[in-house]
């Protein structure tokens, strides 16, 4: 089997994608306890002696608020921790896949959807640190594969980390029958995370290059919280649950979507966000619309 080894494994993405490919791939995954990737010496060190075929580098501070609050700790680990990762690849000859976000598109003026070749202006700390890792490994491994993902969902599971997120952030209110405020005039692809890891076995072989990654969408926030309620069966309490925040953005429309047409010439697909929202909630047999 293919050697992967995996950091941020206890993260959102990370702990599915080793549960998922436990018995296809020999995964080494390592959490922030096992590694701390800012230590560059350990950092080379550790690559150096698992030689991994493929490294998929999700650990990251991707909460934005806390990035912004302390830009030094966000520099530390999502551009110093992966300018060290990518030194250990470069090592080894190891493949790096390393998680991006979307949200190097944050301060783009023009509207979305967004295609890779595009000047990406990101207008947060977050942003701002993701694009320059980004830059930062292209010139230090000779074929990364650099995947600009999407906000990601699902629901909670066993032994595996759940993040806030819209899907889980409107079933939870709907349970408590607590109201929850969405943006009309934000726009951005979401992504069903089990569309992002079945797709990652093709992902791992993609020619060196950045990829935007996961789900076209063209709903606003707020039509998306829709959608949910609506194949939850519960259409006939969105006014009640749902607030629809249009002072928010009012000025300029906040706009991450997307476009995956350079994904899926390569034959990769992903479904649209309403198709996503569909199939989580068929999967977690929570779909009862109509």
């Amino acid at each position: 089997m293919d050697k992967i080894l995996i950091t941020g494994a206890e993260g959102f993405f990370a702990s599915r994608f080793i549960r998922y490919y436990k018995d296809k791939y020999n995964i080494i995954a390592l959490n922030h306890k096992d590694l701390d990737i800012c230590d560059q010496e350990k950092t080379i060190e550790k690559i150096i002696n698992v030689k991994p075929k493929y490294l998929i580098h999700s650990a990251a501070i991707s909460d934005t608020g806390k990035c912004e609050s302390n830009p030094e700790l966000s520099y530390d680990v999502n551009v110093t921790g992966t300018i060290n990762i990518a030194k250990g690849c470069a090592a080894t000859g190891t493949k790096l896949i390393y998680l991006s976000s979307d949200q190097i598109y944050n301060g783009n003026a023009e509207a979305g959807p967004y295609k890779e070749e595009c000047v990406a202006v990101p207008n947060t700390v977050y942003g701002r640190h993701k694009l320059e890792a980004e830059n930062a490994i292209c010139g230090i491994v000779e074929d990364p594969v650099i995947l600009r993902l999407t906000w990601l969902f699902s629901l909670p599971e066993r032994k595996v980390k759940i993040n806030s997120n819209i899907i889980w952030n409107l079933v939870k209110a709907a349970l408590k029958s607590e109201q929850i405020t969405l943006p009309a005039n934000e726009y951005r692809g979401i992504t069903y995370v089990y569309d992002l890891i079945c797709n990652f076995h093709k992902l791992l072989n993609l020619p060196k290059g950045i990829y935007n990654t996961g789900s076209e969408n063209n709903l606003s926030t707020y039509e998306v919280g829709k959608v949910i309620l609506e194949n939850i069966g519960l259409g006939h309490r969105i006014e009640e649950l749902l607030i629809k925040d249009t002072e928010r953005y009012k000025e300029n429309s906040r706009d991450l979507r997307i476009c995956n047409n350079k994904l899926r010439e390569k034959g990769i697909c992903f479904t649209n966000t309403e198709e996503a929202v569909s199939r989580c909630l068929s999967d977690f047999l929570l779909n009862i619309k109509g």
